[in-house]
C-alpha cells in the first residue's frame, strides 16, 4: 500500500493532496468540484478531523443540489468507511482532514 501524509481527496483509482480551509466551516461545493472529475460520485464522504462540531448543512444541502450523499464523520471514522466502500466496489469520493 501507499502511505499519504496530510489532508486528502481520495477517489476510487486516485488519491490527491488538497489544502482544505484553514476554518473548515468555510468549505463549499465548488472548493471540491474541480477535485471530483466530470462525473462525480453518488457518494461523498467528508472526514472532519476529530469529531464534527456541527453537521455542515449548508454543505450537505449543495451536495444534494448535485445529486451526490454526502456523510459527515471523524477523520478516522471515514478512513475506516473508504475501505469499506472500497471493498464493495462502491463509486465514492472522500475528503480527508488530516489530523
Amino acid at each position: 500500500g501507499t502511505r499519504h501524509t496530510g489532508s486528502l481527496v481520495l477517489l476510487p483509482r486516485e488519491a490527491q493532496q488538497w489544502i482544505p480551509p484553514e476554518n473548515l466551516d468555510d468549505l463549499q461545493f465548488a472548493d471540491l468540484a474541480p477535485l471530483l472529475g466530470d462525473l462525480p460520485p453518488p457518494l461523498f464522504v467528508l472526514g472532519a478531523g476529530g469529531a464534527p462540531m456541527h453537521p455542515f448543512i449548508d454543505l450537505a444541502a449543495q451536495f444534494r443540489e448535485h445529486d451526490i450523499a454526502f456523510e459527515l464523520l471523524s477523520t478516522a471514522a471515514a478512513c475506516r468507511t473508504w475501505n469499506v466502500l472500497m471493498s464493495e466496489g462502491r463509486n465514492a469520493a472522500a475528503a480527508l482532514v488530516a489530523i
